[in-house]
């Protein structure tokens, strides 16, 4: 619990400490009444000086029609801050500002003072763009502030007309310029597909026998072959066994012929016509046995007319000439069958790569066939947004409240300015008096007298006047109230036309 005396001794500095303000105050009355009824005269004065300030507001909210929601993109509806910040980047732009400062002829006071710059500046001041708070109310206000209520509600509406009139157009383009590059990148796309599909064609044809669907054939038809290979194959092995039955025969011959001759030789000289006639036959055997072993075509004119002479070999010639030709005719089939055969199965082999190769080719033509598609239903969509844009059913900018006519400046506060005047007076004022009375050296009462001097205080004297004086104390008394009481009718009959008039 706190204590009593302790109580009693900070109730006592209070009253101490108020008593000391309201000795202060009256001791310097005609100081702090002058100097704060000034400062706040002053200040209603120059408020009252201040061209009167009118702020035309205009309301716009985003409205997207319902009839065009399933044919617009939602990706194309702007948002409102993107709207202002793209408004204020694009529309409110230094050449804009400038068409509407000569438009409505603004700052024409200060105009020739200032460069371009400096203008845009200021108009960029008296204007505001600003989205308005309300959860998922796509709304934003456009506000513009000059010395015109006329003024100023006509500008209002020339921003909110360019507003309205920059996102029909910049919507219009944007799906003009989709609808554009949409068309193009379609053609593009169908060019690249028949290409593709050229190429795909142009493979097939290259590689028809080479192609998956072509593996039957290609088996049926190595079949085939491998059966005629075997017969050509047997039939050359006969005719070589044949060769080999001749050249025998021949041989036989010739060892027959040989040893006539040795005989004939025993008996005859080499001239013999006997010996002679054998030692052709000799000739004729041994180049048969040659043209067996060469397999090369028949002997040589004089061979051929000598051959006649001996009818004998004949037939024997002829049988070589027909084994040559067979053998001849075998061989150059049994290499059409093996390469025709190695053809086929290199056609078997590759099956597998060019089937590869197409299935390539095919997902690429896919994609690039789905692309198509794609891009076809993107331009439906662009070509409907388009219409709705032209037609402007599409995401719009309504102006729900249209720039008002300010019937009042909308500043500067004069009454809020000109009561801050007056709190501004009396702090000065109270600061005056402070620092007046601090260089006072005069007692005002028996407790500074008592703590300055350690003597004790034995008596005091109250101030005894005349009648004379206290009639004259009474006059300044009643000057000092009727003064005091003008000044203070006084700030209160300005505030009152401040508040009343503005």
């Amino acid at each position: 619990m706190s204590d009593p005396e302790d109580d009693a001794n900070e109730t006592g500095n209070l009253g101490e400490t108020i008593a000391k303000a309201v000795g202060l105050v009256a001791r310097q009355r005609w100081l702090l009444i002058p100097v704060a009824c000034s400062i706040a005269i002053i200040t209603i004065v120059f408020v009252r000086s201040l061209p009167d300030r009118y702020t035309s507001e205009a309301t716009l909210v985003v409205v997207q029609q319902q009839v065009s929601q399933r044919y617009v993109d939602p990706s194309n509806n702007m948002t409102v801050p993107d709207a202002v910040q793209a408004m204020t980047q694009e529309l409110l732009s230094r050449t804009q500002l400038m068409e509407i400062i000569n438009e409505f002829d603004l700052y024409a006071k200060v105009k020739k003072r200032l460069t371009p710059e400096q203008l845009v500046g200021v108009i960029r001041k008296d204007l505001a763009i600003q989205p308005l708070d309300g959860g998922n109310i796509n709304a934003f206000k456009v506000s513009f502030t000059t010395d015109n209520a006329q003024l100023a509600q006509a500008v209002t509406n020339k921003l909110t007309s360019l507003f309205i009139n920059w996102h029909l157009k910049r919507r219009e383009n944007q799906a003009t310029t989709t609808t554009r590059f949409l068309t193009e990148q379609l053609e593009i796309a169908r060019q690249r597909l028949k290409e593709q599909d050229e190429k795909r064609e142009a493979f097939k044809l290259r590689y028809l026998g080479e192609l998956p669907e072509r593996q039957p054939v290609n088996f049926e038809m190595v079949s085939d072959l491998r059966s005629q290979l075997q017969s050509t194959t047997a039939a050359l092995s006969r005719s070589e066994q044949q060769r080999i039955s001749l050249e025998s025969l021949l041989g036989e011959r010739l060892a027959r012929v040989q040893s006539e001759k040795d005989k004939l030789l025993t008996r005859y000289t080499p001239r013999f016509p006997e010996v002679i006639k054998k030692e052709r036959e000799i000739e004729q055997i041994t180049a048969l046995i040659e043209q067996l072993k060469t397999r090369t075509r028949g002997i040589d004119a004089q061979g051929s007319m000598a051959a006649t002479d001996d009818p004998s070999l004949l037939p024997l010639r002829n049988q070589v000439e027909a084994n040559r030709l067979e053998t001849e005719n075998l061989a150059k089939e049994e290499r059409r069958l093996r390469s025709e055969i190695a053809q086929y199965q290199n056609r078997m082999n590759q099956a597998p790569i060019r089937e590869q190769q197409l299935a390539v080719m095919l997902r690429d033509y896919e994609a690039s066939a789905q692309n198509v598609k794609d891009l076809q239903a993107k331009l439906l969509q662009a070509q409907q947004t388009t219409s709705v844009e032209e037609k402007q059913e599409g995401q719009q900018f309504r102006l729900v409240d249209p720039p008002t006519l300010p019937p009042l400046p909308t500043s500067p506060k004069r009454l809020p300015i000109s009561l801050g005047g007056i709190a501004g007076g009396v702090v000065v004022g109270l600061a005056l008096a402070f620092l007046r009375d601090s260089g006072d050296r005069s007692f005002h009462s028996e407790k500074a007298l008592s703590e300055l001097f350690t003597l004790p205080l034995v008596l005091s004297l109250p101030v005894l006047l005349t009648p004379s004086e206290e009639r004259g104390r009474k006059w300044k008394r009643a000057y000092e109230w009727t003064a005091g009481c003008a000044l203070v009718l006084a700030v209160i009959a300005a505030e009152f036309y401040v508040y009343r008039y503005g």
